[in-house]
């Protein structure tokens, strides 16, 4: 990817309207310090530029530069705001990223290198038009890029989920067919100045089962290569996990044991988790799996406030300390088939999960 030249930059004066995104490759710095070759840190980074630009190319977005082990980009075609299917590709685009995420992490642990983890996030505003270069080619400034870029830095920005403000959610409930087939998150708002807050939201897939035919017509028509992707990977939809771990390797290596068979959403952070679990309406068939040395709200106090959300929620802990034998004594009702010691065997952990959502 072509960087600024010496000749320098020139601002244009112009100005369109457009969603503009982020992709930021998480510990990317911690993972790269333990490598022992410049050939293997290369190889990483090549990995994450490639496969992520290829996707956002093909949902006709623009790679606008890589900034260290951030991706910046934005999709020309939505200076249109009131054509939906281009809106309705950015989140197809999204959650593409995210899926073959796992492709691309299966060819890194070939090659003995850590899995990606990536921030998205996706807003809509005004981006200035800069040349630079040799004037051939295009940068973006302006506040729309200097809050997503923040956003997607700060707390709110959720691991291997995707994020987008305010102005991007308005427009995008002005398309009830796409607003109604998946779940706006309120994430919380990032505080520009001490009175002035902007909105965040997290996208969800609904369970396709709870499309009508009208819609899941039109998502065929749009694209049948995904839906048929995503109606293999939604098989028992109706039977869901949520992983709460401070460890990203540790989440994607659970999520790699259940995904196939459950509906798997995945926290690092406890506070989000709870968040989130606060917006679920039917707990019916959900398992949430703990980790319990974790920042911010550490696995008994979570698990606490779980039962106080409401008490018939299934858990299960995962963790490394050694006091299995003293846990029920600080957790009174759960059972030793409810606790589990790191590092898990998988075929054990997937037979205990199976065995608390019959």
């Amino acid at each position: 990817m072509k960087n600024l030249s010496s000749k320098g930059i020139r601002f244009s004066g112009d100005s369109i309207k457009s969603c503009v995104g982020f992709i930021d490759l998480v510990d990317s710095t911690k993972n790269t310090i333990t490598m022992d070759t410049l050939e293997h840190i290369r190889k990483y980074y090549s990995k994450f530029i490639n496969s992520t630009s290829e996707v956002v190319k093909s949902y006709s977005g623009k790679v606008i530069k890589n900034i260290g082990d951030c991706l910046l980009f934005y999709f020309p075609k939505t200076t249109d705001f009131k054509d939906m299917e281009v809106f309705r590709e950015i989140i197809d685009c999204g959650f593409k990223i995210l899926d073959e995420r796992y492709i691309v992490n299966q060819e890194l642990s070939k090659e003995h290198l850590p899995p990606f983890n990536y921030r998205i996030t996706i807003d809509y505003g005004v981006l200035d038009l800069a040349l630079v270069g040799d004037y051939s080619q295009i940068d973006l400034f302006g506040t729309t890029i200097n809050l997503c870029s923040k956003i997607n830095s700060s707390s709110l920005s959720v691991p291997n989920e995707i994020i987008i403000g305010d102005n991007f959610y308005r427009i995008l409930k002005s398309f009830p067919t796409v607003i109604n087939n998946y779940n706006f998150i309120n994430n919380g708002e990032y505080k520009i100045t001490e009175s002035n807050k902007y909105s965040t939201y997290n996208i969800k897939r609904k369970n396709i089962l709870e499309l009508d035919n009208r819609e899941i017509g039109n998502k065929k028509s749009h694209s049948e290569k995904q839906l048929g992707s995503f109606i293999e990977n939604s098989k028992n939809d109706a039977k869901r996990i949520i992983l709460v771990d401070d460890e990203q390797d540790i989440l994607f290596t659970y999520k790699f044991f259940l995904e196939n068979d459950y509906d798997v959403t995945s926290f690092a952070d406890p506070v989000f988790a709870l968040n989130y679990i606060r917006n679920i309406s039917n707990f019916k068939d959900l398992l949430i799996i703990l980790d319990i040395r974790m920042k911010n709200l550490n696995g008994f106090q979570l698990h606490q406030q779980i039962k106080a959300i409401d008490p018939t929620i299934k858990v299960l802990f995962v963790t490394a300390l050694d006091i299995l034998n003293e846990f029920s004594t600080i957790i009174p009702g759960i059972s030793e088939e409810q606790i589990m010691r790191k590092p898990v065997d998988k075929n054990e952990f997937i037979n205990t999960v199976k065995k608390l959502l019959k």
